[in-house]
């Protein structure tokens, strides 16, 4: 919990009224000057500079949107692959200016699956190691800008219609409901706590990804999900100061939730910072983890029968597959392995860590872990190319994750070993890890665990935020 002398984060009241969502889709940082949009069939209006005109059809019509300068140009795209219209057709434009806007004239209220305006090559997992491209599904309006020849592009729509998306983009729509509605409760009051303070500067509040929520319109979306976001429609988690809560999430605490105050700098009343296992458990004589008991917490005997709640044993990772996001990829988070060749870990220390005089790298050492076992501060020794010691400090576990991998290091909770030849010469080294993201909050493994053995909603979210309780804000 956030103590006395911590800065905390800013205090929130609850809404009086659901509020509308500006969600980045197509980011600066994707360089991307090129969109194309397939418009379902039906009316849409287009919008630039305050005038209005409207498309109507009754079979899929494509639109190519580009960007000139600061300028947005909207035109008819012929029935090519988008790089080859992009290059070689110059037909007029139906609309340019330095904001178009699209959107159906007659916006369904309810969603469905796949409905909206199909965009294609959108950005997933920026910077991470599930980085890719997809085509996605977006309701409601788009708007596109242009800044410096790179286009930004933003969806626009209601808080509730946002979350029954954002769901089924975090995790798999296969999930049960007492998850959706935990998850979908977290992410409310998430995005009203930071709804207008992560991109500022930008024509919108939040971006479509990781660095905020991820966001993946109506693509994967079940009529089940939103049922269950509907049924949890307006709730919020509220401290005991009443305000609402900073609840932060990620996909694996790896046993252990993490302090706010370690990964964000700041405190968060009403998180809690306890095992995620039920009382009693085994894994609580590790918390806090420090140097002297994370071997035996990351490796220990104990784990095969570990009961934490995002452990394999309540989520088996062989079934584990099914209820993940779409973009992400199957594979061990509870406890994982990675292995480095000394090259390609000086590599990655050279250009990713900034250390261009590194000439051999000797070890690490961990200055400051957090409770989860996660490390803040990491000492980096190497020689340098004359041949003298000298060390350098990672800090933040994010920059560590930055640094020691060609993507993104699923956690910074991890000890490693070192693997030398016959001569004793470094040749490797091992890292051995806990969890996946900064562990802050609701561990949605954890939470999917809870759900698989009956827990309703309320409890899976007083378990992670049980400095808090839950409040309807609107109908």
């Amino acid at each position: 919990m956030a103590s006395a002398e911590e800065p905390e984060v800013e205090k929130v009241p609850l809404p009086q009224r659901e509020p509308e969502c500006r969600v980045g889709i197509v980011l600066r940082e994707d360089n991307k000057s090129n969109i194309q949009i397939e418009l379902p069939p039906g009316r849409f209006r287009l919008t630039a500079n305050g005038t209005e005109s409207f498309l109507e059809g009754k079979s899929v019509r494509t639109l190519g949107i580009s960007s000139d300068g600061n300028e947005v140009i909207c035109r008819d795209m012929p029935e090519c692959s988008f790089a080859e219209a992009s290059a070689h057709y110059k037909g007029s434009a139906l609309k340019s200016g330095g904001m178009v806007s699209v959107e159906p004239v007659d916006a369904q209220e309810v969603l469905a699956p796949k409905s909206g305006i199909l965009m294609r090559g959108v950005v997933a997992g920026r910077g991470f190691h599930w980085q890719k491209e997809v085509d996605l599904h977006y309701p409601r309006r788009l708007e596109f800008f242009a800044r410096d020849g790179r286009l930004i592009a933003v969806n626009v729509l209601p808080l509730e219609a946002y979350l029954a998306c954002l769901v089924t983009s975090e995790m798999s729509g296969a999930c049960p409901s007492e998850f959706i509605k935990a998850q979908a409760t977290a992410a409310r009051t998430w995005m009203m706590v930071f709804l207008k303070n992560k991109h500022v500067g930008e024509p919108f509040s939040i971006c479509n990804d990781d660095c905020c929520q991820r966001y993946q319109g109506t693509t994967f979306l079940s009529d089940s999900v939103a049922g269950s976001v509907e049924r949890s429609r307006g709730m919020f988690l509220v401290t005991h100061e009443g305000y609402l809560c900073p609840a932060y999430y990620s996909k694996s605490c790896g046993g252990i939730m993490e302090r706010a105050q370690n990964i964000f700098g700041q405190g968060a009343v009403g998180i809690s910072e306890k095992t995620d296992a039920p009382s009693g458990s085994v894994t609580e004589y590790f918390n806090p983890v420090t140097e002297e008991n994370i071997r035996k917490w990351v490796t220990g005997e104990f784990l095969s029968a570990s009961d934490s709640f995002c452990s394999p044993k309540v989520c088996p990772e062989e079934t584990l597959a099914k209820y993940l996001g779409a973009v992400d990829v199957a594979g061990h988070y509870y406890r994982w392995q990675v292995e480095y060749s000394r090259e390609s870990l000086e590599h990655l220390l050279r250009t990713k860590g900034a250390l261009a005089d590194l000439g051999e790298f000797v070890d690490f050492r961990s200055i400051k872990r957090g409770n989860s076992g996660r490390i803040h501060d990491l000492e980096v020794i190497y020689k340098d190319t004359a041949g003298g010691t000298k060390s350098h400090i990672i800090h933040s576990q994010y920059e560590i994750r930055r640094v020691l991998h060609e993507k993104f290091l699923f956690s910074s909770a991890f000890i490693w070993e070192r693997k030398r030849d016959t001569r004793g010469r470094l040749e490797g080294i091992s890292l051995t890890g806990a969890g996946w993201g900064h562990g802050v909050g609701l561990c949605q493994i954890g939470a999917l665990g809870m759900a698989l053995q009956g827990y309703p909603y309320e409890e899976i979210l007083k378990h992670y935020y049980d400095g808090c309780q839950l409040l309807r804000a609107y109908e």
